[in-house]
């Protein structure tokens, strides 16, 4: 089988961030591929009700602003705050239809796994001549089918979205809850919308004290004073006096006020929602006949069971590393990201997102040649990530590479 040509670039998600790697990698004279599992722009549409907390100015990359500008596209308002829907059929869809990357994205195209053809993990270790070996893709279609697909440089910007952590205590599946899983809601659901009819009258046990379990609870507060009967039961680890705690002069409208109607909430000022807080999940139950679920969560070491007719687990996302485990990446044993960023994050102590730097290309770098993470992914389950950090990685890494390419040509 004939080496792939040094300038082939594999780009593994088809979000905001792997579509502008794909961009700045056909500016830079690559020829790229991208592959993503479900449609472009996957997951802002998975929470397409939800308004996000930044600007479209802060959500735009540079490179493919300036491509769709020459393709007669006009920008929203700067300083408007899209929805997921929005934003992935505003920019995203118009982004994957130019010109450009006509036949580049494969939508529909799942990334199994991840290695080096010829070589395995424990070869090579270290060793930059690991890249004479090209990088090798299992990639899977809608139909089963497999086939392997070769490239000389691969970026991983498959974020996170798709893999949600589990709801029991110590970050493991609770007892039943891998039985239970596919009935149970694991992203915040359109409660006001289109599943407006699934929770409208009922009782919902909401597990997690983040930005997604606040939005969910506070829409289903307001699903409560239209619907009589609807109710929350609200479970956290962290206490109401801990919880949703406010950023210091917050420049963010849409964060600040959630977190304000959030702690309310948990303070007891709506009579529909009831908070639970210092808890751990230890078990789930559904009872067929009624339809409803038995959890028993831990305050202490006192057990408390809720019975409820829906459980939405809105616990937080952490990245598939399953797909590079045959790849020499060098994880944080604390986040799951790339160490050297994952370490350069801690060292920041946990700093807003609009506090954190984008580190350069080195902090990046992985012990594997020519792979790289960014976006969303590269930090872990961390959640202060902003989408303008992802693009200015990639404007590193694609440096980067070209760089590299150009040395490795002799140029």
């Amino acid at each position: 089988m004939p080496d792939p040509a040094r300038n082939t670039l594999a780009i593994v998600g088809a979000g905001p961030i792997g579509l502008e790697a794909a961009i700045a990698g056909l500016d830079l004279g690559f020829d790229v591929h991208v592959f993503e599992r479900g449609e472009v722009g996957s997951h802002p549409l998975a929470w397409g009700h939800v308004r996000m907390f930044t600007p479209w100015r802060m959500n735009l990359g540079p490179r493919s602003l300036e491509h769709l500008r020459r393709a007669g596209w006009v920008a929203p308002d700067p300083e408007a705050f899209p929805s997921g829907l929005e934003y992935a059929e505003g920019y995203l869809h118009p982004l994957a239809r130019l010109p450009g990357l006509s036949g580049r994205v494969h939508t529909h195209a799942q990334v199994v796994h991840l290695g080096r053809r010829g070589t395995l993990k424990g070869d090579w270790i270290g060793d930059p001549r690991r890249r004479e070996f090209p990088f090798r893709l299992l990639v899977r279609d809608p139909g089963g089918r497999e086939s392997f697909l070769h490239a000389c440089s691969l970026i991983d910007a498959s974020g996170v979205y798709g893999q949600p952590n589990w709801a029991g205590d110590g970050g493991i599946p609770a007892r039943g809850e891998l039985y239970l899983a596919p009935q149970l809601g694991y992203h915040p659901d359109d409660v006001l919308g289109l599943k407006r009819e699934r929770y409208a009258g009922r009782r919902t046990l909401v597990i997690g004290g983040g930005a997604s379990g606040a939005t969910t609870v506070t829409n289903l507060a307001a699903l409560a004073e239209q619907a009589p009967g609807t109710a929350v039961a609200w479970a956290t680890r962290e206490t109401a006096d801990t919880l949703c705690l406010p950023v210091a002069d917050d420049p963010l409208p849409g964060r600040r006020a959630l977190y304000e109607r959030a702690r309310a909430l948990a303070r007891g000022t709506h009579a529909a929602v009831v908070h639970i807080g210092g808890m751990r999940v230890e078990g789930f139950e559904f009872n067929s006949a009624t339809h409803r679920y038995r959890v028993t969560l831990l305050i202490g070491e006192q057990p408390r069971v809720e019975e409820v007719d829906e459980v939405l687990v809105n616990t937080g996302f952490g990245p598939d590393d399953s797909l590079y485990r045959e790849l020499q990446v060098h994880e944080c044993y604390a986040t799951r990201a790339p160490m050297k960023l994952a370490a350069a994050l801690l060292a920041g102590g946990g700093a807003d997102c609009l506090a954190t730097p984008a580190f350069g290309v080195e902090t990046l770098s992985n012990p594997e040649p020519d792979f790289y993470i960014v976006g969303h992914k590269s930090y872990g389950r961390s959640s202060n990530f902003l989408l303008e950090t992802g693009f200015k990685q990639v404007d590193e890494v694609l440096g980067k590479l070209a760089k590299d390419q150009r040395v490795g040509a002799g140029v």
